[in-house]
């Protein structure tokens, strides 16, 4: 079974293409209308790359912006959607920034601590879309953001758009980030903070200049966004300050002076959340929900799943292909053999307290629970495969573009991921359906349960 068990007031809308053509027929004009300017090459190809994404994706969650304000994207109701709903109507993140010390010992504060800028994203959609839109429509952005960031990144790696391109949406448009979509809250699937933060890294170390004060910037919101990202943020810092500083690179001193600045940024989200934890209702209630889940959400070697999804399903087996070429072939690549190296110690991460089963203790995050404030709270270890997926298909993008793929050789590969996507996600139990909206509210007593108590 995958994911939560589905609520019984749970009503599947019918969407499915011989219910809804006109639906269908909408998607595809209006990615049509989207992807056109890709074509117009007098524009930037940053701009166009965006269009690109953004019709791709409009095109291949088809319904999903033709019923934006109609059904609920993904299973509903699900614990964390109505809690996140609720949440919002409740109006938390308002009362987090006009109150911010008295939120402290708010049991809604508590519970989700300080990563509440996406709540803030949807306030924005909310102010010209119905809130039930706006909260359908993370199920486009954060694919699109997702396959558009990863490509940036791997563009100014490769300096190949065409490759990129073809490498980026694996990640974008992973089973993964869709099982999040259709049973958790929409912030989960926000996967683009990661390669969004290591483009400004890139540029920051060749570049200098501003780019080093939007380092900090980047990862103060990734962290307010979601502190799983932030945290993954901060970890990639702290790994390519030391590798750079190993391999004394010219620009050392450089990224050195951005972490200092980073952490400084960072700093008062991190004094929020500790405060937070010292308010808590019970010295045990935080642990007790953190613990819940780490059985469950971790990645696996024997049998190969990434948080309970097939591998051969939640990866592109020619992308992991291609990857374990270019881990051969281009290893002599400085960045190639640091990237090399952060997937490995990433997916250790990912494999949680066990390498597997009942077995040996896994002293990478051992160690890491050791060294890292707060790490022994994380409650999803598998987030952490997210930077080894993405510097697999960076190493992958490297060496198609070594292999000097041709125009036609990359259109032929993106319409077999197409294909693949279709037959091996978009059939997928996790992939979400549309549901029937439904009026739900917390419990007054929704805390006492949730702990417990």
């Amino acid at each position: 079974m995958y994911g939560p068990p589905p609520d019984p007031r749970q009503r599947i809308a019918p969407v499915e293409i011989f219910d809804s053509v006109d639906g269908y027929i909408v998607c595809l004009l209006i990615a049509l209308l989207v992807s056109s300017p890709a074509l117009w090459r007098a524009r930037g190809v940053h701009f166009r790359s965006a269009c690109f994404v953004l019709g791709q994706t409009i095109l291949l969650t088809a319904p999903l912006a033709y019923f934006l304000d109609t059904y609920m994207y993904g299973s509903f109701p699900t614990v964390d959607k109505i809690g996140s709903m609720a949440f919002y109507f409740d109006e938390i993140h308002l009362r987090m920034m006009a109150h911010p010390i008295d939120s402290i010992n708010d049991p809604t504060v508590r519970l989700i601590g300080v990563d509440i800028g996406h709540f803030w994203l949807i306030q924005i959609f909310d102010t010209i879309l119905s809130p039930m839109a706006a909260f359908n429509i993370q199920g486009l952005l954060y694919p699109a953001l997702g396959w558009w960031c990863a490509w940036w990144l791997f563009f100014e790696l490769t300096n190949n758009p065409r490759i990129s391109m073809l490498m980026a949406f694996p990640y974008g448009m992973g089973l993964h980030v869709f099982r999040d979509l259709n049973w958790f809250s929409g912030e989960q699937s926000a996967i683009f903070w990661i390669p969004l933060f290591l483009v400004v890294v890139v540029r920051a170390r060749r570049d200098g200049g501003p780019w080093l004060r939007i380092v900090p910037l980047v990862l103060f919101l990734s962290f307010w966004a979601n502190v799983y990202f932030g945290l993954l943020n901060a970890l990639l810092l702290a790994s390519i300050i030391f590798a750079v500083f190993v391999s004394k690179d010219s620009a050392r001193h450089r990224l050195f002076r951005a972490g200092v600045l980073a952490s400084v940024a960072i700093s008062p989200l991190l004094l929020w959340q500790w405060l937070i934890f010292l308010g808590a209702a019970g010295p045990g209630a935080t642990n007790t929900i953190a613990s819940q889940p780490v059985a469950l959400d971790l990645f696996t070697l024997s049998p190969l799943k990434w948080g309970g999804l097939e591998g051969h399903r939640a990866l592109n087996i020619i992308a992991v292909g291609l990857a374990a070429a270019g881990i051969w072939k281009a290893r002599q690549v400085q960045w190639v053999r640091f990237a090399t190296a952060t997937a490995a110690m990433f997916c250790l991460l990912a494999m949680g307290p066990m390498l597997w089963g009942d077995g040996p203790a896994n002293p990478v995050f051992m160690a890491a629970r050791a060294v890292v404030p707060w790490f022994s709270h994380v409650a999803k270890p598998e987030v952490f495969f997210h930077v080894t997926w993405l510097m697999l298909l960076a190493i992958g993008a490297l060496q198609g573009h070594r292999w000097g793929w041709s125009k036609r050789v990359t259109s032929a590969l993106y319409c077999v991921f197409i294909f693949g996507w279709l037959v091996m996600i978009r059939t997928h139990p996790a992939y979400p359906p549309m549901t029937m909206p439904m009026n739900l509210k917390l419990d007054a007593n929704w805390e006492s349960r949730l702990l417990g108590q």
